[in-house]
């Protein structure tokens, strides 16, 4: 558990270096709620620019209240960097449990069963966080500063890839369990979930680029 806090407290660099290691955790999901985080922020940087340029007067009042919204989501997004390495952890802990048994094999699938479920939770909410960041942004790249059109493209390609590792931190929980039907229900609402991303993802980045080359 030490090295998850380490998404927290590190720079940069050194958690790069800890994501490099062979230790499992900080593993996919921890960096898959960092790039949601950092999507986050270059999200607000430019309401940040928008809220200080006198042309967008008539929003600076709205540009702040996305700001805070953003940083909350950002905020979010880190505490799921540790929720995702302890559900991993919970993981690990119940596949390590004795099965010499027919006793211990029951106790160890309901175990597994349990943490599997709970693991998916995580990145659960970061495609939701996502989703609602990316909300945010349609709204930023509509009244937002023209100075910012990179940004936005840079904030949208970094909440799509944190969407797209929370759906493969589902699938990775979801291939272990037992229960198929249960398996398929959250598999199916991954999907529906990362293709609402995708779709908002890509109508905001092709919508900017246009503008860009006019």
């Amino acid at each position: 558990m030490a090295k998850t806090s380490k998404v927290r407290t590190e720079r940069l660099e050194e958690f790069m270096d800890a994501l490099a290691s062979a230790e499992p955790t900080p593993g996919g999901g921890a960096s898959s709620a960092v790039a949601g985080a950092l999507g986050c922020a270059q999200a607000q940087m430019v309401a940040a620019i928008t809220a200080q340029n006198p042309r967008y007067e008539e929003v600076h009042a709205d540009m702040r209240s996305t700001w805070e919204h953003l940083g909350g989501l950002r905020v979010r997004f880190m505490g799921l960097a540790e929720r995702d390495a302890q559900g991993y952890a919970e993981v690990a802990r119940a596949l390590k449990m004795p099965r010499g048994s027919e006793a211990e094999r029951s106790e160890r699938a309901r175990v597994l069963a349990g943490a599997l479920e709970e693991a998916c939770r995580a990145p659960f909410e970061m495609l939701a966080c996502a989703g609602e960041a990316l909300e945010d942004l349609d709204w930023l790249s509509r009244e937002g500063s023209s100075l910012a059109k990179s940004d936005i493209i840079c904030a949208a390609a970094l909440l799509e890839a944190a969407a797209n590792g929370a759906s493969a931190t589902v699938l990775a929980n979801t291939s272990w369990m037992a229960d198929k039907d249960l398996a398929r229900r959250l598999e199916a609402l991954e999907a529906h979930q990362r293709e609402l991303v995708r779709l908002y993802s890509a109508e905001i980045g092709a919508r900017v680029e246009r503008e860009l080359l006019s």
